[in-house]
């Protein structure tokens, strides 16, 4: 009687075992609406900081450097994620043609090259990251935001160099302040 019983309990449990089984691959097929959906062709933002231009524009115009990396980086600004990795070959070329190609004096400084190269690596780090098959959508969009911010830093460091060089030509030109200095000798 007491097998009787653990049988009857143990029929009852593997049938009730199958049944959740079955409802539950039922919900996966029934919520999975888009059969060959692919999280990198949907379009994402992916320069969500602040943008920062540059206030000397006049005299970086010629850098067409420069110019060809702003407009490859506003090509990422809003794509998918696998537009950006096809897209992150003509980056690389474009960056080597930024530090190649500074045409200003002023920005031929240990500090600009320095940027520059980050970005370079980076972008080849972005270029590098279509041939990982196991590549993730947050991967790519933090790696090409790397890739916003370094270029604000680029303009950031442009900006700082032209102040700099404005405020000592104020000095120069400034004939009381330095009359002020003489006359306290």
């Amino acid at each position: 009687m007491k097998k009787m019983a653990l049988y009857i309990l143990l029929t009852g449990l593997l049938i009730a075992c199958q049944e959740s089984k079955e409802k539950s691959s039922e919900e996966v097929v029934v919520n999975d609406d888009r059969k060959y959906f692919n999280p990198k062709d949907e379009f994402i933002q992916f320069d969500t900081l602040v943008t920062e231009g540059t206030v000397y524009k006049d005299s970086i115009s010629s850098w067409k450097g420069y110019q060809k990396v702003k407009e490859t980086l506003e090509k990422l600004k809003k794509n998918t994620p696998n537009d950006v990795l096809n897209i992150s070959d003509e980056l690389v070329g474009n960056v080597v043609l930024m530090r190649d190609s500074i045409t200003v004096d002023l920005l031929k400084i240990k500090g600009m090259r320095a940027r520059i190269h980050t970005l370079y690596n980076q972008s080849l780090r972005l270029q590098e990251m279509k041939d990982i098959p196991a590549i993730t959508v947050p991967e790519i969009k933090k790696q090409t935001q790397g890739l916003f911010v370094i270029f604000r830093m680029i303009n950031r460091k442009i900006t700082a160099i032209y102040q700099q060089v404005d405020f000592e030509n104020e000095l120069e030109n400034d004939e009381f302040f330095f009359s002020k200095i003489d006359s306290i000798r």
